[in-house]
Protein backbone atom coordinates (compact mmCIF):
# COMPACT_ATOMS: atom_id res chain seq x y z
CA UNK A 1 0.00 0.00 0.00
CA UNK A 2 1.37 3.20 -1.04
CA UNK A 3 -0.37 5.11 2.12
CA UNK A 4 -1.43 3.74 5.22
CA UNK A 5 -5.07 3.29 6.36
CA UNK A 6 -4.73 6.00 9.05
CA UNK A 7 -2.74 8.41 6.94
CA UNK A 8 -5.76 7.78 4.37
CA UNK A 9 -8.32 8.84 6.60
CA UNK A 10 -6.54 11.81 7.65
CA UNK A 11 -5.58 13.62 4.29
CA UNK A 12 -9.49 12.18 3.55
CA UNK A 13 -10.59 14.35 6.16
CA UNK A 14 -8.07 17.42 5.36
CA UNK A 15 -9.61 17.68 2.28
CA UNK A 16 -12.90 17.81 2.92
CA UNK A 17 -12.34 20.18 5.88
CA UNK A 18 -10.76 22.88 3.69
CA UNK A 19 -13.23 22.24 0.43
CA UNK A 20 -14.01 24.63 -1.28
CA UNK A 21 -10.04 25.07 -1.34
CA UNK A 22 -7.09 23.44 -1.78
CA UNK A 23 -5.36 21.24 0.40
CA UNK A 24 -1.37 19.72 0.35
CA UNK A 25 0.56 17.90 2.83
CA UNK A 26 3.61 15.27 2.70
CA UNK A 27 4.48 11.75 4.14
CA UNK A 28 8.26 11.34 4.98
CA UNK A 29 9.28 8.47 5.45
CA UNK A 30 13.17 7.48 7.32
CA UNK A 31 13.69 3.64 7.33
CA UNK A 32 10.87 2.60 9.03
CA UNK A 33 9.71 6.12 10.44
CA UNK A 34 6.92 7.21 8.71
CA UNK A 35 6.02 11.20 9.23
CA UNK A 36 2.88 12.98 8.27
CA UNK A 37 2.88 16.67 7.34
CA UNK A 38 -0.14 18.22 6.70
CA UNK A 39 0.28 21.78 4.96
CA UNK A 40 -1.80 24.80 5.62
CA UNK A 41 -3.18 26.65 2.89
CA UNK A 42 -2.80 30.09 3.18
CA UNK A 43 -3.69 31.74 -0.39
CA UNK A 44 -6.58 33.16 0.61
CA UNK A 45 -4.87 35.60 3.24
CA UNK A 46 -1.94 36.04 0.69
CA UNK A 47 -4.53 36.82 -1.78
CA UNK A 48 -6.74 39.51 0.55
CA UNK A 49 -2.84 41.00 0.98
CA UNK A 50 -1.43 41.42 -2.68
CA UNK A 51 -4.59 40.13 -5.24
CA UNK A 52 -2.29 40.70 -8.22
CA UNK A 53 0.46 38.79 -7.13
CA UNK A 54 -1.81 36.04 -5.46
CA UNK A 55 -4.74 35.73 -8.07
CA UNK A 56 -7.21 33.11 -7.95
CA UNK A 57 -5.98 30.77 -10.79
CA UNK A 58 -5.65 27.20 -10.53
CA UNK A 59 -1.87 27.59 -11.16
CA UNK A 60 -2.14 29.61 -7.63
CA UNK A 61 -5.24 27.87 -6.16
CA UNK A 62 -2.35 26.80 -3.36
CA UNK A 63 0.03 28.41 -1.54
CA UNK A 64 1.87 26.65 1.72
CA UNK A 65 2.39 28.70 4.76
CA UNK A 66 6.25 29.47 4.94
CA UNK A 67 6.01 27.42 8.18
CA UNK A 68 5.12 24.41 7.25
CA UNK A 69 8.31 24.83 4.37
CA UNK A 70 10.77 25.31 7.49
CA UNK A 71 9.22 22.05 9.12
CA UNK A 72 9.90 19.96 5.96
CA UNK A 73 12.96 21.84 5.42
CA UNK A 74 14.32 20.43 8.78
CA UNK A 75 12.85 16.84 8.55
CA UNK A 76 14.85 16.52 5.45
CA UNK A 77 18.17 17.61 6.97
CA UNK A 78 17.47 15.48 9.89
CA UNK A 79 17.28 12.35 6.85
CA UNK A 80 13.38 11.79 5.79
CA UNK A 81 12.69 11.70 2.34
CA UNK A 82 9.64 12.75 0.50
CA UNK A 83 7.56 9.51 0.22
CA UNK A 84 4.26 10.87 -0.75
CA UNK A 85 2.58 14.62 -1.87
CA UNK A 86 -0.52 14.99 -1.58
CA UNK A 87 -2.86 17.51 -2.61
CA UNK A 88 -7.24 18.32 -3.84
CA UNK A 89 -8.72 19.54 -6.25
CA UNK A 90 -11.99 21.09 -5.52
CA UNK A 91 -14.51 20.47 -8.08
CA UNK A 92 -12.48 18.06 -10.23
CA UNK A 93 -11.19 14.59 -10.74
CA UNK A 94 -7.91 13.39 -9.42
CA UNK A 95 -6.09 13.53 -12.28
CA UNK A 96 -2.50 15.20 -12.85
CA UNK A 97 -2.68 17.98 -14.39
CA UNK A 98 -0.74 20.42 -16.51
CA UNK A 99 -0.64 22.82 -13.44
CA UNK A 100 0.75 19.72 -11.30
CA UNK A 101 2.84 18.16 -13.50
CA UNK A 102 4.65 21.87 -13.88
CA UNK A 103 5.06 22.52 -10.36
CA UNK A 104 6.64 18.61 -9.61
CA UNK A 105 9.22 19.48 -12.05
CA UNK A 106 12.05 21.79 -12.07
CA UNK A 107 13.59 22.67 -15.84
CA UNK A 108 12.03 19.35 -16.81
CA UNK A 109 13.07 17.07 -13.69
CA UNK A 110 11.35 16.03 -11.13
CA UNK A 111 11.68 17.99 -7.69
CA UNK A 112 11.29 14.98 -5.87
CA UNK A 113 12.15 11.63 -8.25
CA UNK A 114 11.17 9.06 -5.96
CA UNK A 115 8.12 10.72 -4.06
CA UNK A 116 4.48 9.47 -5.13
CA UNK A 117 2.01 12.16 -5.81
CA UNK A 118 -1.36 11.61 -4.72
CA UNK A 119 -4.57 13.91 -5.56
CA UNK A 120 -8.14 13.77 -3.56
CA UNK A 121 -11.22 15.03 -5.95
CA UNK A 122 -13.43 16.23 -3.57
CA UNK A 123 -17.19 17.46 -4.64
CA UNK A 124 -19.47 18.68 -2.90
CA UNK A 125 -17.67 18.36 0.57
CA UNK A 126 -17.15 14.30 -0.06
CA UNK A 127 -14.14 12.78 -1.43
CA UNK A 128 -15.11 10.95 -4.79
CA UNK A 129 -12.02 9.65 -5.56
CA UNK A 130 -8.26 9.44 -5.14
CA UNK A 131 -5.47 8.55 -7.75
CA UNK A 132 -1.82 7.89 -7.54
CA UNK A 133 0.78 8.98 -9.75
CA UNK A 134 4.95 8.67 -10.24
CA UNK A 135 7.33 10.13 -12.94
CA UNK A 136 8.70 7.36 -15.61
CA UNK A 137 12.12 8.42 -16.36
CA UNK A 138 12.10 6.58 -19.58
CA UNK A 139 8.83 8.02 -20.79
CA UNK A 140 9.38 11.30 -19.05
CA UNK A 141 5.52 11.18 -18.13
CA UNK A 142 3.69 11.38 -14.48
CA UNK A 143 1.42 8.16 -14.62
CA UNK A 144 -0.64 6.15 -12.55
CA UNK A 145 1.09 4.42 -9.48
CA UNK A 146 -1.82 2.93 -8.35
CA UNK A 147 -3.98 -0.04 -9.64
CA UNK A 148 -7.03 1.87 -8.49
CA UNK A 149 -7.17 0.36 -5.21
CA UNK A 150 -5.88 3.35 -3.28
CA UNK A 151 -8.73 3.70 -1.11
CA UNK A 152 -9.25 0.53 -0.24
CA UNK A 153 -12.78 1.51 1.54
CA UNK A 154 -14.40 1.71 -1.38
CA UNK A 155 -12.70 -0.53 -4.50
CA UNK A 156 -14.63 -0.75 -7.58
CA UNK A 157 -14.22 -2.52 -10.68
CA UNK A 158 -14.36 1.01 -12.91
CA UNK A 159 -11.61 2.40 -10.91
CA UNK A 160 -9.68 -0.79 -11.16
CA UNK A 161 -10.44 -0.02 -15.18
CA UNK A 162 -9.52 3.93 -15.15
CA UNK A 163 -6.27 3.55 -13.54
CA UNK A 164 -5.46 0.25 -16.44
CA UNK A 165 -6.61 2.63 -19.10
CA UNK A 166 -4.83 5.56 -17.89
CA UNK A 167 -1.53 3.64 -18.40
CA UNK A 168 -2.70 3.62 -22.33
CA UNK A 169 -5.33 6.49 -23.09
CA UNK A 170 -4.48 9.42 -23.15
CA UNK A 171 -6.69 10.45 -19.07
CA UNK A 172 -7.71 6.99 -19.57
CA UNK A 173 -10.90 8.10 -21.63
CA UNK A 174 -10.87 8.39 -25.84
CA UNK A 175 -13.30 11.35 -25.79
CA UNK A 176 -12.86 14.01 -23.18
CA UNK A 177 -15.73 14.86 -21.14
CA UNK A 178 -15.83 11.14 -20.35
CA UNK A 179 -13.08 12.00 -17.99
CA UNK A 180 -15.52 13.31 -15.30
CA UNK A 181 -12.64 17.07 -15.02
CA UNK A 182 -15.85 19.14 -15.27
CA UNK A 183 -17.62 17.43 -12.44
CA UNK A 184 -14.90 15.56 -10.31
CA UNK A 185 -14.91 12.40 -9.19
CA UNK A 186 -14.04 9.11 -11.39
CA UNK A 187 -15.99 8.00 -14.65
CA UNK A 188 -18.01 4.92 -14.33
CA UNK A 189 -16.92 1.99 -17.27
CA UNK A 190 -20.36 0.72 -18.78
CA UNK A 191 -20.76 -2.78 -18.80
CA UNK A 192 -23.93 -3.08 -20.52
CA UNK A 193 -27.44 -1.68 -21.65
CA UNK A 194 -30.82 -1.93 -22.79
CA UNK A 195 -33.84 0.48 -23.00
CA UNK A 196 -33.69 3.79 -21.32
CA UNK A 197 -31.52 2.04 -18.52
CA UNK A 198 -27.48 1.50 -18.11
CA UNK A 199 -25.33 -0.65 -15.97
CA UNK A 200 -21.57 -0.04 -15.12
CA UNK A 201 -18.64 -2.55 -14.60
CA UNK A 202 -19.98 -2.82 -10.70
CA UNK A 203 -23.36 -3.82 -11.90
CA UNK A 204 -25.40 -0.29 -10.80
CA UNK A 205 -28.04 0.78 -13.03
CA UNK A 206 -29.18 3.99 -14.05
CA UNK A 207 -31.71 5.71 -16.02
CA UNK A 208 -29.90 6.89 -19.31
CA UNK A 209 -30.26 10.07 -20.19
CA UNK A 210 -27.19 10.84 -22.46
CA UNK A 211 -28.30 8.15 -24.70
CA UNK A 212 -24.63 7.94 -26.21
CA UNK A 213 -24.93 11.60 -26.57
CA UNK A 214 -28.21 11.96 -28.91
CA UNK A 215 -27.93 9.31 -31.30
CA UNK A 216 -30.18 6.58 -29.16
CA UNK A 217 -33.58 8.11 -29.56
CA UNK A 218 -34.98 4.59 -29.82
CA UNK A 219 -33.45 3.95 -26.87
CA UNK A 220 -30.11 1.62 -25.79
CA UNK A 221 -30.40 -1.78 -27.96
CA UNK A 222 -33.58 -1.68 -29.78
CA UNK A 223 -34.40 -5.17 -31.18
CA UNK A 224 -35.00 -3.56 -34.91
CA UNK A 225 -31.65 -2.05 -35.05
CA UNK A 226 -29.83 -4.90 -33.35
CA UNK A 227 -31.42 -7.35 -35.50
CA UNK A 228 -30.34 -5.55 -39.05
CA UNK A 229 -27.17 -5.33 -37.34
CA UNK A 230 -26.51 -8.82 -36.52
CA UNK A 231 -27.82 -9.58 -40.15
CA UNK A 232 -25.60 -7.05 -42.22
CA UNK A 233 -22.46 -8.55 -40.14
CA UNK A 234 -23.14 -12.19 -41.56
CA UNK A 235 -22.64 -11.36 -44.40
CA UNK A 236 -19.78 -9.12 -44.46
CA UNK A 237 -18.37 -6.30 -42.05
CA UNK A 238 -16.86 -4.05 -44.38
CA UNK A 239 -16.71 -3.86 -48.32
CA UNK A 240 -14.99 -0.80 -49.46
CA UNK A 241 -17.72 -0.96 -52.15
CA UNK A 242 -20.83 0.63 -52.80
CA UNK A 243 -24.03 -1.13 -51.58
CA UNK A 244 -27.86 -1.10 -52.13
CA UNK A 245 -27.88 -0.28 -48.67
CA UNK A 246 -26.32 2.26 -48.69
CA UNK A 247 -28.47 4.07 -51.62
CA UNK A 248 -31.63 3.12 -49.41
CA UNK A 249 -30.12 5.34 -46.72
CA UNK A 250 -28.94 8.03 -48.86
CA UNK A 251 -33.18 8.38 -50.71
CA UNK A 252 -34.56 7.58 -47.25
CA UNK A 253 -32.42 10.43 -45.65
CA UNK A 254 -33.10 12.72 -48.90
CA UNK A 255 -36.87 12.45 -48.71
CA UNK A 256 -36.68 13.94 -44.64
CA UNK A 257 -34.38 16.46 -45.84
CA UNK A 258 -35.76 18.13 -49.48
CA UNK A 259 -32.39 20.43 -49.10
CA UNK A 260 -29.91 17.90 -49.73
CA UNK A 261 -30.74 17.06 -53.41
CA UNK A 262 -27.51 15.10 -53.37
CA UNK A 263 -25.52 13.62 -50.53
CA UNK A 264 -22.51 11.39 -49.21
CA UNK A 265 -21.76 9.28 -45.90
CA UNK A 266 -18.90 9.43 -43.89
CA UNK A 267 -18.08 7.90 -40.67
CA UNK A 268 -18.15 10.61 -38.15
CA UNK A 269 -20.02 14.37 -37.71
CA UNK A 270 -16.70 15.78 -37.47
CA UNK A 271 -15.95 14.37 -40.73
CA UNK A 272 -19.07 15.84 -42.39
CA UNK A 273 -18.63 19.10 -41.09
CA UNK A 274 -15.01 19.44 -42.26
CA UNK A 275 -16.15 18.28 -45.76
CA UNK A 276 -19.05 20.48 -46.24
CA UNK A 277 -16.87 23.66 -45.00
CA UNK A 278 -14.24 22.31 -48.16
CA UNK A 279 -17.15 22.03 -50.58
CA UNK A 280 -18.14 25.41 -49.47
CA UNK A 281 -14.78 27.29 -50.03
CA UNK A 282 -14.32 25.07 -53.48
CA UNK A 283 -17.76 25.82 -54.70
CA UNK A 284 -17.38 29.65 -53.88
CA UNK A 285 -14.05 30.07 -53.89
CA UNK A 286 -13.76 31.75 -51.06
CA UNK A 287 -11.69 31.29 -47.68
CA UNK A 288 -13.26 32.70 -44.83
CA UNK A 289 -15.29 30.66 -42.64
CA UNK A 290 -17.92 32.43 -39.72
CA UNK A 291 -19.10 30.54 -36.95
CA UNK A 292 -20.60 31.16 -33.34
CA UNK A 293 -19.28 30.48 -30.24
CA UNK A 294 -20.31 28.14 -28.08
CA UNK A 295 -20.92 25.87 -31.22
CA UNK A 296 -19.22 23.00 -31.71
CA UNK A 297 -18.66 21.59 -35.47
CA UNK A 298 -15.90 18.85 -34.09
CA UNK A 299 -12.25 18.95 -33.68
CA UNK A 300 -11.13 19.98 -37.54
CA UNK A 301 -8.22 22.59 -37.01
CA UNK A 302 -10.73 25.01 -38.90
CA UNK A 303 -13.62 24.82 -36.44
CA UNK A 304 -11.57 24.21 -32.85
CA UNK A 305 -11.18 28.22 -32.47
CA UNK A 306 -12.49 30.49 -30.64
CA UNK A 307 -13.28 34.85 -31.07
CA UNK A 308 -10.27 37.37 -30.73
CA UNK A 309 -10.99 40.37 -28.76
CA UNK A 310 -14.07 41.01 -30.25
CA UNK A 311 -16.97 39.02 -31.95
CA UNK A 312 -15.70 39.46 -35.41
CA UNK A 313 -12.17 39.05 -34.91
CA UNK A 314 -9.91 36.63 -36.65
CA UNK A 315 -10.43 33.39 -35.09
CA UNK A 316 -7.21 32.09 -32.54
CA UNK A 317 -6.62 28.47 -32.15
CA UNK A 318 -8.65 27.04 -29.27
CA UNK A 319 -6.50 24.07 -29.17
CA UNK A 320 -2.43 23.53 -29.60
CA UNK A 321 -1.76 21.50 -32.97
CA UNK A 322 -3.71 24.21 -34.76
CA UNK A 323 -1.97 26.33 -36.98
CA UNK A 324 -2.69 30.02 -36.01
CA UNK A 325 -2.67 30.87 -39.96
CA UNK A 326 -5.21 28.55 -40.38
CA UNK A 327 -7.61 29.23 -37.31
CA UNK A 328 -7.30 33.22 -38.74
CA UNK A 329 -9.14 32.31 -41.27
CA UNK A 330 -12.29 31.52 -39.01
CA UNK A 331 -14.64 33.94 -37.85
CA UNK A 332 -16.95 34.34 -34.77
CA UNK A 333 -19.61 36.00 -33.50
CA UNK A 334 -22.66 35.36 -30.32
CA UNK A 335 -24.73 32.89 -31.03
CA UNK A 336 -28.46 34.93 -31.73
CA UNK A 337 -26.91 38.20 -32.43
CA UNK A 338 -28.39 38.85 -36.06
CA UNK A 339 -26.80 42.54 -36.01
CA UNK A 340 -23.52 41.30 -35.32
CA UNK A 341 -23.73 39.09 -38.54
CA UNK A 342 -25.09 41.74 -40.79
CA UNK A 343 -22.24 43.79 -39.96
CA UNK A 344 -19.48 41.46 -40.71
CA UNK A 345 -20.84 40.29 -43.71
CA UNK A 346 -21.32 44.33 -44.65
CA UNK A 347 -17.83 44.42 -44.09
CA UNK A 348 -16.03 41.01 -45.29
CA UNK A 349 -19.28 39.68 -47.35
CA UNK A 350 -17.31 38.57 -50.14
CA UNK A 351 -14.76 36.66 -48.63
CA UNK A 352 -16.69 34.74 -46.50
CA UNK A 353 -17.52 31.20 -48.13
CA UNK A 354 -19.88 30.17 -45.40
CA UNK A 355 -21.99 30.41 -42.31
CA UNK A 356 -22.00 27.12 -40.19
CA UNK A 357 -24.72 27.17 -37.21
CA UNK A 358 -25.94 24.48 -34.86
CA UNK A 359 -29.79 25.57 -35.53
CA UNK A 360 -30.43 24.29 -32.19
CA UNK A 361 -27.29 24.60 -30.35
CA UNK A 362 -26.21 21.36 -28.30
CA UNK A 363 -22.71 22.22 -27.50
CA UNK A 364 -23.13 24.99 -24.45
CA UNK A 365 -26.01 23.26 -23.53
CA UNK A 366 -29.09 23.63 -25.28
CA UNK A 367 -29.61 27.02 -26.48
CA UNK A 368 -32.75 27.92 -29.13
CA UNK A 369 -32.59 29.92 -32.02
CA UNK A 370 -34.33 33.13 -31.39
CA UNK A 371 -37.42 34.14 -33.38
CA UNK A 372 -36.15 35.11 -37.00
CA UNK A 373 -32.73 34.44 -36.74
CA UNK A 374 -32.42 31.17 -38.61
CA UNK A 375 -34.81 32.80 -41.40
CA UNK A 376 -32.02 36.65 -41.21
CA UNK A 377 -28.80 33.96 -41.51
CA UNK A 378 -30.60 32.37 -44.90
CA UNK A 379 -31.45 36.12 -45.79
CA UNK A 380 -27.89 37.58 -45.01
CA UNK A 381 -25.60 34.34 -46.78
CA UNK A 382 -27.96 34.74 -49.77
CA UNK A 383 -27.98 38.36 -49.79
CA UNK A 384 -23.36 38.09 -49.80
CA UNK A 385 -23.46 34.85 -52.11
CA UNK A 386 -21.72 32.52 -49.18
CA UNK A 387 -23.31 29.05 -48.53
CA UNK A 388 -25.56 28.59 -45.34
CA UNK A 389 -24.45 25.39 -43.70
CA UNK A 390 -26.80 23.52 -40.83
CA UNK A 391 -25.04 21.43 -38.36
CA UNK A 392 -27.99 18.97 -37.61
CA UNK A 393 -25.71 16.03 -36.15
CA UNK A 394 -27.65 16.20 -33.19
CA UNK A 395 -30.92 17.78 -34.05
CA UNK A 396 -31.32 15.63 -37.54
CA UNK A 397 -33.84 13.40 -37.04
CA UNK A 398 -34.44 14.33 -32.95
CA UNK A 399 -36.39 17.99 -32.95
CA UNK A 400 -38.26 16.16 -35.72
CA UNK A 401 -38.49 13.54 -38.81
CA UNK A 402 -36.71 16.74 -41.24
CA UNK A 403 -34.78 18.22 -38.03
CA UNK A 404 -34.12 21.72 -37.33
CA UNK A 405 -34.96 22.87 -41.08
CA UNK A 406 -38.16 21.50 -40.98
CA UNK A 407 -39.04 22.46 -37.37
CA UNK A 408 -38.49 26.35 -38.33
CA UNK A 409 -39.06 26.36 -42.12
CA UNK A 410 -35.68 27.77 -43.31
CA UNK A 411 -33.47 25.74 -46.29
CA UNK A 412 -29.67 25.84 -45.90
CA UNK A 413 -27.76 25.11 -48.64
CA UNK A 414 -25.29 22.32 -47.11
CA UNK A 415 -26.55 20.06 -44.64
CA UNK A 416 -23.97 18.04 -41.59
CA UNK A 417 -25.81 14.93 -40.29
CA UNK A 418 -24.73 11.64 -37.87
CA UNK A 419 -25.77 10.19 -34.85
CA UNK A 420 -29.56 9.38 -35.25
CA UNK A 421 -28.42 8.36 -38.98
CA UNK A 422 -26.39 5.58 -37.67
CA UNK A 423 -28.02 4.05 -34.89
CA UNK A 424 -25.64 4.12 -32.58
CA UNK A 425 -22.74 3.30 -34.73
CA UNK A 426 -20.44 5.75 -36.29
CA UNK A 427 -21.43 7.58 -39.09
CA UNK A 428 -22.09 10.86 -40.58
CA UNK A 429 -23.46 12.66 -43.79
CA UNK A 430 -23.19 16.05 -45.25
CA UNK A 431 -24.96 17.36 -48.88
CA UNK A 432 -26.94 19.80 -50.33
CA UNK A 433 -27.94 21.66 -53.30
CA UNK A 434 -27.49 19.52 -56.27
CA UNK A 435 -25.15 22.82 -57.66
CA UNK A 436 -23.01 22.51 -54.81
CA UNK A 437 -22.98 18.99 -54.41
CA UNK A 438 -21.55 18.78 -58.39
CA UNK A 439 -17.79 19.86 -56.73
CA UNK A 440 -17.07 16.88 -54.83
CA UNK A 441 -15.15 14.30 -56.65
CA UNK A 442 -15.62 12.27 -58.73
CA UNK A 443 -17.84 14.55 -60.43
CA UNK A 444 -15.71 18.09 -59.16
CA UNK A 445 -12.04 19.00 -58.27
CA UNK A 446 -13.19 19.07 -54.16
CA UNK A 447 -11.81 15.81 -52.80
CA UNK A 448 -13.24 13.73 -49.91
CA UNK A 449 -12.99 10.02 -49.49
CA UNK A 450 -13.27 7.09 -46.94
CA UNK A 451 -12.47 3.52 -46.76
CA UNK A 452 -15.16 2.85 -44.34
CA UNK A 453 -17.60 5.58 -45.88
CA UNK A 454 -21.05 4.09 -46.12
CA UNK A 455 -19.90 0.83 -43.64
CA UNK A 456 -22.54 -1.91 -44.02
CA UNK A 457 -23.50 -2.42 -40.08
CA UNK A 458 -23.60 1.79 -39.72
CA UNK A 459 -26.29 1.46 -42.39
CA UNK A 460 -28.12 -0.95 -41.52
CA UNK A 461 -28.41 0.44 -38.28
CA UNK A 462 -29.60 3.66 -38.96
CA UNK A 463 -32.05 2.38 -41.78
CA UNK A 464 -33.81 0.01 -38.73
CA UNK A 465 -33.73 3.18 -37.17
CA UNK A 466 -35.22 5.62 -39.71
CA UNK A 467 -37.92 3.18 -40.64
CA UNK A 468 -39.16 3.63 -36.79
CA UNK A 469 -39.58 6.98 -36.99
CA UNK A 470 -40.46 7.35 -40.55
CA UNK A 471 -44.35 7.64 -39.33
CA UNK A 472 -43.63 10.70 -37.54
CA UNK A 473 -45.41 9.79 -34.69
CA UNK A 474 -43.04 9.03 -32.50
CA UNK A 475 -42.47 13.15 -31.76
CA UNK A 476 -45.31 13.56 -30.22
CA UNK A 477 -44.05 10.79 -27.50
CA UNK A 478 -41.20 12.45 -27.35
CA UNK A 479 -42.39 15.98 -26.62
CA UNK A 480 -44.22 14.83 -24.11
CA UNK A 481 -41.20 12.88 -22.09
CA UNK A 482 -39.16 16.02 -22.73
CA UNK A 483 -41.95 18.73 -21.13
CA UNK A 484 -42.32 15.99 -18.32
CA UNK A 485 -38.36 16.05 -17.55
CA UNK A 486 -38.38 19.46 -17.47
CA UNK A 487 -41.57 20.33 -15.69
CA UNK A 488 -39.81 17.70 -12.92
CA UNK A 489 -36.49 19.55 -13.35
CA UNK A 490 -38.33 22.78 -12.58
CA UNK A 491 -40.32 22.13 -9.89
CA UNK A 492 -37.02 20.49 -7.76
CA UNK A 493 -35.14 23.39 -8.20
CA UNK A 494 -38.33 26.18 -7.00
CA UNK A 495 -38.65 23.91 -4.02
CA UNK A 496 -34.95 24.23 -3.22
CA UNK A 497 -34.97 27.52 -4.14
CA UNK A 498 -31.79 27.38 -6.76
CA UNK A 499 -31.39 29.66 -9.67
CA UNK A 500 -32.11 27.55 -12.03
CA UNK A 501 -33.03 28.09 -16.47
CA UNK A 502 -34.31 25.22 -18.28
CA UNK A 503 -34.13 25.14 -22.11
CA UNK A 504 -35.65 22.58 -23.94
CA UNK A 505 -36.48 21.67 -28.03
CA UNK A 506 -38.22 18.47 -27.82
CA UNK A 507 -36.33 15.59 -26.79
CA UNK A 508 -33.14 17.83 -25.79
CA UNK A 509 -32.95 19.94 -22.75
CA UNK A 510 -30.40 21.35 -20.73
CA UNK A 511 -31.14 22.62 -16.78
CA UNK A 512 -28.34 25.67 -16.40
CA UNK A 513 -27.54 26.63 -12.63
CA UNK A 514 -28.51 30.32 -13.02
CA UNK A 515 -31.15 32.75 -13.22
CA UNK A 516 -31.76 32.95 -17.06
CA UNK A 517 -32.42 33.73 -19.49
CA UNK A 518 -29.41 31.34 -21.72
CA UNK A 519 -29.39 32.96 -25.32
CA UNK A 520 -25.78 32.49 -25.87
CA UNK A 521 -22.40 31.05 -24.72
CA UNK A 522 -21.96 34.42 -22.75
CA UNK A 523 -24.84 33.73 -20.88
CA UNK A 524 -24.35 29.65 -20.53
CA UNK A 525 -20.85 30.57 -19.08
CA UNK A 526 -22.76 32.57 -15.91
CA UNK A 527 -23.66 29.13 -14.82
CA UNK A 528 -22.81 28.07 -11.63
CA UNK A 529 -20.73 25.01 -12.38
CA UNK A 530 -19.55 23.77 -9.38
CA UNK A 531 -23.12 23.61 -8.20
CA UNK A 532 -23.92 21.16 -11.11
CA UNK A 533 -20.93 19.07 -10.38
CA UNK A 534 -22.83 18.37 -6.53
CA UNK A 535 -25.76 17.90 -8.36
CA UNK A 536 -24.37 15.68 -11.01
CA UNK A 537 -22.99 13.32 -8.55
CA UNK A 538 -26.53 13.48 -6.54
CA UNK A 539 -28.37 12.43 -9.36
CA UNK A 540 -25.49 9.79 -10.46
CA UNK A 541 -25.77 8.19 -6.31
CA UNK A 542 -29.57 8.16 -7.11
CA UNK A 543 -29.52 6.01 -9.83
CA UNK A 544 -29.91 8.99 -12.75
CA UNK A 545 -26.86 9.05 -15.39
CA UNK A 546 -26.63 13.11 -17.07
CA UNK A 547 -23.84 14.83 -18.74
CA UNK A 548 -20.85 14.77 -17.19
CA UNK A 549 -20.81 18.62 -17.99
CA UNK A 550 -22.95 21.77 -17.15
CA UNK A 551 -22.66 22.43 -20.93
CA UNK A 552 -24.31 19.23 -22.73
CA UNK A 553 -27.75 18.14 -23.53
CA UNK A 554 -29.90 15.86 -22.29
CA UNK A 555 -31.52 13.38 -24.38
CA UNK A 556 -35.02 11.53 -23.86
CA UNK A 557 -35.74 8.86 -25.32
CA UNK A 558 -38.62 6.32 -26.86
CA UNK A 559 -37.48 4.06 -24.17
CA UNK A 560 -38.08 6.22 -21.77
CA UNK A 561 -41.34 5.53 -19.75
CA UNK A 562 -43.33 7.94 -17.76
CA UNK A 563 -41.69 6.01 -14.40
CA UNK A 564 -38.22 7.00 -15.31
CA UNK A 565 -38.95 10.84 -15.34
CA UNK A 566 -40.48 10.68 -12.04
CA UNK A 567 -37.85 8.68 -10.64
CA UNK A 568 -35.50 11.66 -12.34
CA UNK A 569 -37.68 14.23 -10.95
CA UNK A 570 -37.60 12.62 -6.97
CA UNK A 571 -33.91 11.88 -7.42
CA UNK A 572 -33.26 15.89 -8.90
CA UNK A 573 -35.38 17.04 -5.84
CA UNK A 574 -33.17 15.05 -3.24
CA UNK A 575 -30.04 16.34 -5.00
CA UNK A 576 -31.22 20.03 -5.61
CA UNK A 577 -32.06 20.28 -1.83
CA UNK A 578 -28.39 19.06 -1.61
CA UNK A 579 -27.04 21.78 -3.26
CA UNK A 580 -28.16 24.82 -2.25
Amino acid sequence: MLITLEELAAIKQQAVAEYPNECCGVILVRGAERRHVPCRNVQDQMHARDPITFSRTARNAYYMDPMDALKLNRLADEGFAFEVIYHSHPNAGAYFSETDRGQALIRGEPAYPGAVYVVVSVVGSEVKALAAYRWNVERRVFERADAGDLDPAEPTVSRRLLAAAERRIPGGVNSPVRAFRSVGGEPRFVARAEGARLWDADGRAYVDFVGSWGPLVLGHAPRAVVQAVTAAAAGGTSYGAPTRQEVELAEAIAAAYPSMELLRLVSSGTEAAMSAIRVARGATGRDLLVKFDGCYHGHADSLLVKAGSGGATFGIPDSRGVPAVLAALTLTLPFNDLDAVRELFRQRGKEIAALIVEPVAGNMGVVAPAPGFLAGLREITTQHGALLIFDEVITGFRVAYGGAQELYGVRPDLTCLGKIIGGGLPVGAYGGRRDVMDHVAPLGGVYQAGTLSGNPLAVAAGLATLRALEDRKGYARLEALGARLERGLHDAAGKAGVPFTINRVGSMLTGFFCAGPVRDYADAKTADVARYARFYHGMLERGVYLAPSQFEAAFVSLAHGDDDLDHAARAAADAMAAVV
